[in-house]
């Protein structure tokens, strides 16, 4: 039986006013429609469904799980993904651009060169990332993924978006995804983070999570978005706070509905590749999606199909 966190632990952004809100309980019962939905739609066996539930049980107990090694016989993906992000940041082609793949504080048109931005910006997007770098198909439906998502929602997941970036390690006070926060995505989902490259300690800007914050949160949760460490670490204690390290090759899975932040970089740049997996498309609001081009939509396998439904297939 699904587990989804009760509506006053989730957060919502409601459109266009960007006011803050908890997802309601029709909305927790529309997560479960959809569940349903995709069920009848792609039928999957039961052993599918059990397959990695001690993970997904993990991953929903606990908010993240990391599954080692899980990509290290995709590392000549991860090196191309990461080699085609550098050659979009230092001016190369960019084949298609809109909003979608960057954050709020950065625009369509946006300079994309890393030497200039790398001493005043914290970080760099790319847009449309599924689409400009077509790799990140091989990633998105890695089956060692894919299983853990088929056993979470029991259903055939579905790729709401992705987030490729470049962290700077700068002088820059934290900011933005580098300070506390709860993703308004939906009640009930979790995303992949994969380093390009190994992070190996605080300072090389890991991901932070505050276990135990799907299912606690503070009373005045709606009072702002963004969370300092102080408030943080006062609310569920320092213990609390992990920074998951990993190496290339490992996978994050991680329920964002709870607090977390990327770690502000100290001594040296990070590359992380982002996938959010979800029962239904990504945000109740948002009503554009990314692009998929339509080569490598012909060339999924007939199974991994479902994964793409939120997708819009491109030339």
């Amino acid at each position: 039986m699904i587990n989804i966190p009760k509506p006053e632990n989730t957060l919502c952004v409601t459109q266009p006013d960007g006011f803050l809100d908890n997802f309601s309980k029709e909305d927790v019962d529309r997560v479960m429609l959809n569940i349903e939905e995709r069920s009848l739609r792609y039928p999957i066996p039961h052993e599918d469904i059990v397959l990695e539930k001690n993970k997904a049980s993990e991953l929903r107990s606990r908010g993240w799980i990391k599954l080692e090694g899980a990509l290290s016989h995709k590392i000549d993906v991860i090196d191309s993904i990461s080699r085609k992000l550098n050659h979009i940041l230092d001016g190369g082609k960019l084949d298609f651009d809109s909003r979608m793949g960057r954050q709020m504080n950065e625009q369509v048109g946006d300079s994309l060169n890393q030497s200039q931005a790398r001493d005043n910006s914290l970080f760099l997007s790319i847009p449309e990332p599924i689409y400009n770098v077509p790799e990140i198909s091989e990633i998105m439906c890695d089956q060692a993924i894919v299983n853990v998502a088929k056993s979470f929602f029991e259903c055939m997941p579905i790729v709401g978006g992705a987030n490729l970036r470049k962290s700077f390690a700068n002088d820059l006070d934290p900011d933005i995804t580098t300070l506390w926060h709860v993703d308004p995505n939906s009640p009930y989902f979790f995303k992949a983070f994969v380093y390009l490259d190994d992070v190996n300690h605080f300072g090389e800007g890991p991901y932070t999570y505050a276990e135990g914050s799907v299912d606690n949160k503070p009373n005045d949760l709606l009072s702002k978005y963004r969370w300092t460490d102080k408030e943080i670490e006062n609310y569920y204690g320092k213990d609390n706070i992990t920074y998951l390290t990993a190496k290339k090759g490992d996978v994050l899975l991680s329920m964002t509905g709870g607090f977390h932040k990327g770690q502000k970089c100290m001594v040296k740049d990070r590359e992380m590749l982002t996938i959010d997996y979800l029962c239904h498309p990504d945000s109740w609001y948002i009503k554009e999606s990314m692009s998929i081009r339509v080569e490598n939509f012909r060339n999924l396998k007939k199974e991994n199909l479902p994964l793409v439904d939120a997708l819009t297939v491109r030339r």
